[in-house]
């Protein structure tokens, strides 16, 4: 064997026993322990590649997209945990957790140590009716509302789309790395904070859960109309509003963006499985609701206005225009593809 196949089959070997380390101690819930620690002292090349396994673990975790890395990652948490470790101290060697995971420990170290080049990014979605919460890299959160779609690209710093439907964010605080969310016109960007978009169709809504975000317009919008009287005013067409907890900015297209008051109660009632309206439009409630029904419901033009209050149940759009058809001057009729239209009464 040459020299630099043995640096070659070394190096691959060193990789190999990292990421079983990592599996282990991952299995374990542990963050180390003593003979991890004196297997890095025994080599400088060990803790160098302890590194390179850490580097691209988070990353496989958090934008995994490939169905052979997951499977991979799979295998090998599948192997660690067939090992019967004791949750506390992990008294096996490297080499032996190594061998005990074989060549499939090989292969997801190369695919984790690659990870943070191979793999752009990873889209969380959630079905009807679904809700899913997912825990980042970095430990911020992103809580995911029925029908939703969330691109992550963390690897361009921390950078997300929010493409469709609700979801909240619970950022991780790092002053370096600022946190960004686009969904329809607007980015919103924060360092450690709370706050929930909810996107419904082309109109946004941001609210302020906690801490201070700053909202910029889309790159493509070429002049944001100043607030309305009353609101916060902007410093410019295109100038960044500073939002504080308690307060929401609603944008859409060829609109005035406003700033008005948010209960983060109301907001994040969704998460519990209820949708709150307090004076709102027909139509802005409708698609709310529609968003948990296989159905649409849909508010014609002529009602779109309209303006109620009300606590309902996600999930149950019948109770909804049960509701509505009651208290309102609308009437109901359904379509052939099972939509439900609201009409004005005769």
């Amino acid at each position: 064997m040459s020299a630099s196949s043995f640096q070659a089959e070394s190096e691959i070997r060193r990789l190999a026993e990292a990421s079983a380390w990592r599996t282990s101690l991952t299995e374990a819930g542990l963050e180390g322990s003593p003979e991890l620690e004196a297997w890095l002292d025994a080599d400088a090349d060990n803790a160098k590649a302890w590194r390179q396994v850490n580097a691209g673990w988070s990353a496989v975790g958090d934008a995994a997209v490939s169905l052979e890395a997951i499977a991979l990652r799979r295998e090998v948490l599948g192997r660690a945990r067939r090992q019967g470790g004791a949750r506390g101290r992990i008294h096996a060697t490297p080499a032996r957790i190594a061998a005990r995971l074989g060549a499939a420990a090989c292969i997801a170290a190369v695919v984790i140590v690659g990870a943070d080049r191979l793999l752009g990014g990873a889209d969380y979605h959630t079905a009807l009716g679904e809700r899913r919460v997912v825990t980042l890299s970095d430990g911020s959160r992103v809580s995911l509302d029925s029908r939703t779609r969330v691109r992550v690209r963390y690897f361009e710093g921390r950078r997300l789309d929010l493409l469709s439907g609700q979801a909240r964010f619970d950022v991780a605080h790092d002053a370096r790395r600022p946190f960004s969310v686009h969904a329809g016109d607007e980015t919103v960007v924060a360092t450690g904070t709370s706050f929930n978009i909810d996107l419904l169709g082309d109109r946004v809504r941001v609210t302020l859960l906690q801490g201070h975000v700053t909202v910029l317009p889309d790159a493509g919008v070429t002049a944001r109309p100043a607030l309305s009287a009353g609101a916060p005013t902007l410093h410019g067409a295109n100038a960044a509003v500073e939002l504080v907890a308690g307060q929401a900015l609603v944008g859409e297209p060829s609109a005035e963006p406003q700033i008005v008051p948010a209960s983060v109660e109301r907001t994040t009632a969704w998460e519990s499985g209820q949708l709150v309206f307090e004076d709102e439009t027909l139509a802005a409630a409708a698609a709310s609701v529609s968003r948990y029904a296989e159905h649409p419901v849909i508010a014609e033009p002529d009602v779109a206005r309209l303006r109620l209050s009300g606590v309902f149940n996600t999930g149950d759009p019948g109770a909804f225009v049960d509701a509505v058809t009651h208290y309102l001057p609308v009437q109901s009729s359904a379509r052939a593809d099972g939509s439900i239209v609201l009409v004005r009464k005769n």
